[in-house]
């Protein structure tokens, strides 16, 4: 034996392999059961550690005995522990070719054998596959308790990934249900949520919430932050959708803290995706159009980088099916080989067909996205548009019913130098008109308020704020003068003289400690 054992030096996979291979022959212990306690930290790096992976199990010494298939199985299954699904497939497809009756046999490892392969072709999205292998573990007589969930909840993933939400949900429950049933409460709190957006889409929003806030608790207790952060995201969602403004509010700044930092494109996606509804619902459009620009620039990123690992993943299939096509030709000897090389051919062919398929319904996809997404920004446009006609056809009818007001006020006076030549009912009749026409323009002047607000949010609580000594004759003004209005329009939309509108910009100049009138009006154009 290497003296570097003794010591607890780490191992290169040569060393390891002799080491292994020594304790089997002086223990009388498994393979199996002696794999059980390497890992890669007992070598001196990760590439070597996966030469001795490979080294094992090419061992004559090793794939000789009736545990070779299950120390194949062993290796594939902690390798996707680690989400190394690519490495881990090599192994577990020596399994699935060397162990006898694998679709029939009780052997206890097979129950776990179908469900991580079940994972691995998921991973790969070969669904069909993966549905086979996971149903096989479902009714497994060694299938454990805890794996039920696992294995319901990637069903359920499969017949979502295949748009039957029906069967989908189905599956979703049965894994809740399990996850209750053994009080796993991390299990509990992901299944709930995915439960609550289902919901969700319903409209069925009161057992949505229940559920999605279940998901938030147990998510932020147990730290994992992509659960908490698509949990806060959509409880924000119904509190808009059930117009609770200031739960959204509250909720979107503990959605803020928790991405400070964040680099992670997907949950920064989710956030400007929040962020577009939030903003919406508040009337702030051109807060909602700089969250959208963000929210498209991470979805290309999210779907860029799930177009290259389909891709990735169909290309090591690909690869990989023929390398162990090429390893079957070597060992079946020669008069198989036209089987072999037809079967290879068309593995490749349905697996480039899928890749092309895969790629162009991601494309299509994007393509929809990207135009439903623009025209809902067209759309926010144009509403700011229409505001800006609106408000400008209602100063318009201000400004000519308040000439009409002039009118009857020079009317007035001139009744009242010659108002013996008039009688009480023509004095009582103009005198209505005049009061008519003031009070429409007041109420139009509660409409004009509105209409500016969209906007320009924020402009009069800012005075309101910032300056609480403003009159409301003032503030209006910085209004008027913030849509560049003449003097003579000022007065005439505020039914004032001209005399009246330079009085007034002095009032607001001297309690806004601004000299000149160029410059009051940069600063109202500023806010």
């Amino acid at each position: 034996m290497l003296t570097s054992f003794s010591f607890g030096a780490k191992l290169s996979a040569d060393e390891g392999l002799a080491k292994i291979i020594s304790e089997h022959e002086l223990q009388k212990v498994s393979y199996v059961k002696l794999f059980e306690g390497y890992d890669g930290s007992d070598f001196s790096s990760n590439a070597e550690w996966d030469r001795f992976l490979k080294k094992l199990c090419k061992e004559d010494k090793v794939t000789l005995t009736n545990e070779y298939p299950q120390l194949c199985f062993k290796i594939g299954a902690q390798l996707c522990e680690g989400q190394k699904y690519r490495e881990a497939y090599y192994f577990l497809y020596i399994t699935l070719r060397e162990e006898k009756n694998v679709y029939t046999s009780q052997n206890s490892y097979l129950a776990s054998f179908h469900e991580t392969l079940g994972q691995v072709y998921y991973f790969f999205r070969r669904f069909d596959l993966s549905e086979k292998h996971l149903k096989i573990a479902l009714h497994h007589s060694h299938v454990s308790e805890e794996s039920k969930i696992k294995l319901y909840n990637t069903l359920s993933l499969i017949y979502r990934d295949k748009f039957d939400n029906q069967t989908s949900e189905w599956y979703l429950r049965k894994a809740y249900n399990q996850a209750v049933k053994l009080k796993n409460e991390t299990w509990m709190g992901i299944l709930s949520g995915n439960l609550g957006y289902m919901a969700l889409s319903k409209k069925e929003n009161e057992k949505a919430r229940k559920l999605i806030e279940f998901d938030y608790q147990t998510s932020t207790k147990s730290k994992q932050k992509n659960s908490q952060v698509n949990a806060l995201a959509l409880l924000i969602e119904l509190d808009l959708m059930e117009n609770h403004l200031a739960q959204a509010t509250i909720k979107m700044k503990v959605f803020d803290s928790l991405m400070v930092s964040e680099t992670n494109s997907q949950l920064l996606g989710a956030l400007y995706r929040t962020k577009i509804s939030y903003y919406e619902k508040l009337g702030q459009y051109e807060h909602a159009l700089r969250c959208f620009r963000k929210y498209i620039s991470y979805k290309e990123i999210n779907d860029e980088r799930r177009q290259f690992l389909n891709i990735q993943n169909a290309e090591f299939q690909i690869e990989f099916e023929k390398k162990q096509g090429e390893n079957i030709i070597y060992k079946e000897k020669k008069q198989k080989d036209d089987l072999i090389i037809l079967g290879l051919f068309v593995i490749c062919l349905i697996l480039g067909l899928t890749s092309f398929i895969i790629i162009k319904q991601i494309q299509r996809k994007r393509k929809q996205d990207k135009e439903l997404l623009n025209l809902r920004a067209q759309k926010m446009e144009a509403e700011l548009h229409a505001t800006e006609r609106e408000m400008r056809a209602l100063l318009s009818t201000m400004f000519d019913k308040n000439k009409v007001i002039f009118e009857l006020q020079e009317q007035v006076e001139s009744f009242e130098k010659t108002q013996h030549s008039k009688t009480d009912s023509e004095k009582e009749a103009m005198l209505n008109d005049l009061q008519s026409f003031s009070l429409l323009t007041e109420n139009d002047w509660i409409e004009f308020k509105r209409l500016f607000e969209k906007l320009n949010p924020g402009f009069f609580d800012f005075f309101h704020e910032k300056f609480p000594e403003i009159t409301s004759a003032e503030i209006r003004l910085a209004a008027l003068i913030k849509l560049n209005l003449s003097n003579l329009e000022m007065a005439r939309t505020l039914a004032i003289s001209p005399d009246s509108v330079r009085k007034t910009n002095l009032r607001l100049r001297k309690k806004l400690n601004i000299e000149s009138l160029d410059d009051l009006t940069r600063f109202i154009k500023a806010i």
